[in-house]
């Protein structure tokens, strides 16, 4: 029995060995298992991760863009109702033009913009005056009247630019005088500009010579209602010329110290007879070509004072004016002017001369002329005591004085009775004004002499009312010239008053 129990205990320790591997084997194929699923898991939760990653990138990409949209949106609704503030306040602006009607500068921009690099400009003067003339005598032979009267002058000026180097200057004058209504063409002439120093011109001018005829004529620029002696119904040098110039300048030192000159050449001189002391009527018409030689002439004019100086501004000038008056008798004329301008003076003067050849051996033909003015603003006077707006008044003021003259041996009796209403319906009505002539008999002997004192009132620097009182002052001798040659004494000469009051707009 004890022999069967050991070798079941044997068995059964056996089995129980033999056992023992198989439920380590069996153990360790579970363990394999999980591990496996855990692996499993990891990379499922890395899959997962990398999933949840790629989705949060798309998700931060997605409110970056609906973020920058946002932005864009506000923007726009921002700009939005700036253009609707804007767009709101252009209609009240357009509302408020159409109730006011058009807009002078509007219209001017619209028409530039229209013409391109063209501009057309319409500017020029006006005036109308009255004339008070105390013809207290007169010539021998020629009637006198005192005479007061009303005239009036318009003189627009056409300017029309095609381009940056081209323009074209017309001037007319419209004027009721001594015979009525008349109209007349003062000047019309092309400029080229085809350098910054240089200007070229041709057509119908002014004569640059001097300072007065280019400068100083145009009514509301004269500090005077009349024109000085030298450049009056006897002028010593030919008003106009109808050529060509070339004029230009430069700076030679300090800042206001230039230099200018203008050169031109032209149809010459004429006059109104062959006679000694004929009245000019340059420029010459095409009809005495044949007769009438050119003429060539140059102004010179130089400015000594630097603007820093503050000694005003001082231009001294000098003039030459040359040329064939008939078959190659020779016009020879030269001049000296100046003009100072320093605060509220102003000051001018000139003093020319000519020498005229005459044909079958008569006198030379020698004329000589000066002027000098001054005047002074009296934009600085206060008067004690006196209510602001009077002294308004006062500072609005400019007194003036000029005294001219002319010498001449002869003058020409038939230009003188133009100047008269002889012939006029067979009424004598003696000497007659005209606009900026006093008509004063005195003016047409050959040694006139004037004081003129002048006070005008500026509306404004465009606009004045000038009133002037001529004291003729004229020197005894001389002698009438006939058409035939023949000549008569001028004998007594008239001292004339006459006081003129003209109100003139430059525009």
């Amino acid at each position: 029995m004890r022999g069967k129990r050991n070798v079941w205990r044997a068995i059964l320790v056996a089995a129980i060995f033999l056992a023992a591997p198989l439920r380590c084997l069996a153990a360790e194929s579970s363990g394999h298992e999980s591990l496996s699923e855990i692996r499993n898991e990891i990379h499922q939760l890395e899959a997962d991760r990398a999933r949840d990653l790629q989705l949060m990138e798309r998700l931060e990409k997605r409110v970056d863009q609906l973020e920058s949209e946002n932005a864009q949106l506000k923007a726009a609704n921002a700009q939005i109702k700036s253009d609707a503030t804007e767009a709101t306040q252009q209609v009240k602006t357009l509302q408020a033009q159409v109730e006011s009607g058009p807009n002078p500068k509007a219209m001017a921009s619209a028409v530039s913009s229209y013409l391109g690099t063209h501009s057309f400009t319409v500017t020029g003067s006006a005036g109308v005056g009255f004339i008070y003339d105390q013809q207290s005598s007169g010539y021998t032979g020629f009637p006198n009247q005192t005479q007061n009267d009303f005239f009036l002058d318009w003189e627009p000026m056409v300017l029309y630019r095609p381009n940056d180097w081209m323009m074209f200057e017309g001037v007319m004058s419209a004027a009721f005088g001594q015979s009525g209504t008349g109209v007349d063409l003062s000047t019309a002439l092309f400029y080229l500009f085809p350098f910054d120093k240089l200007t070229l011109a041709g057509g119908l001018f002014d004569q640059p010579f001097g300072d007065w005829y280019e400068d100083q004529s145009p009514m509301w620029v004269n500090r005077f209602v009349t024109a000085p002696l030298p450049y009056g119904v006897e002028p010593v040098v030919p008003p106009a010329e109808m050529g060509l110039q070339a004029r230009g300048g430069l700076q030679w030192g300090d800042l206001g110290q230039d230099f200018d000159y203008t050169i031109w050449g032209g149809q010459g001189p004429s006059y109104s007879e062959n006679v000694l002391g004929a009245v000019s009527t340059s420029p010459t018409a095409a009809a005495n070509k044949q007769t009438n030689g050119k003429s060539m002439g140059a102004r010179f004019r130089v400015y000594p004072f630097p603007l820093d100086a503050n000694l005003g501004r001082l231009e001294l000038g000098a003039s030459t004016y040359n040329g064939k008056w008939l078959s190659g008798n020779w016009l020879t004329s030269w001049g000296l002017d100046f003009a100072y301008l320093n605060g509220n003076l102003q000051a001018r003067g000139e003093f020319l001369r000519s020498y005229r050849q005459m044909p079958n051996g008569l006198p030379q033909d020698n004329r000589e002329g000066w002027y000098v003015q001054a005047g002074y603003f009296l934009s600085d006077l206060k008067l004690p005591g006196a209510p602001d707006q009077v002294n308004q008044y006062l500072s609005r003021l400019e007194p003036l004085i000029r005294y001219s003259g002319v010498n001449q041996h002869f003058v020409a009796i038939d230009d003188v009775k133009g100047a008269t209403g002889i012939g006029l319906g067979g009424v004598q009505v003696g000497f007659i004004p005209d606009f900026g002539l006093n008509g004063s008999p005195a003016l047409f002997a050959p040694h006139s002499r004037e004081v003129a004192l002048g006070l005008d009132y500026w509306i404004a620097p465009s606009i004045v009312w000038q009133n002037e009182f001529d004291i003729e002052l004229p020197h005894a001798g001389g002698t009438f010239v006939k058409a035939d040659g023949t000549t008569v004494g001028v004998g007594a000469t008239p001292n004339d008053h006459a006081f003129l009051s003209q109100f003139t707009i430059g525009f």
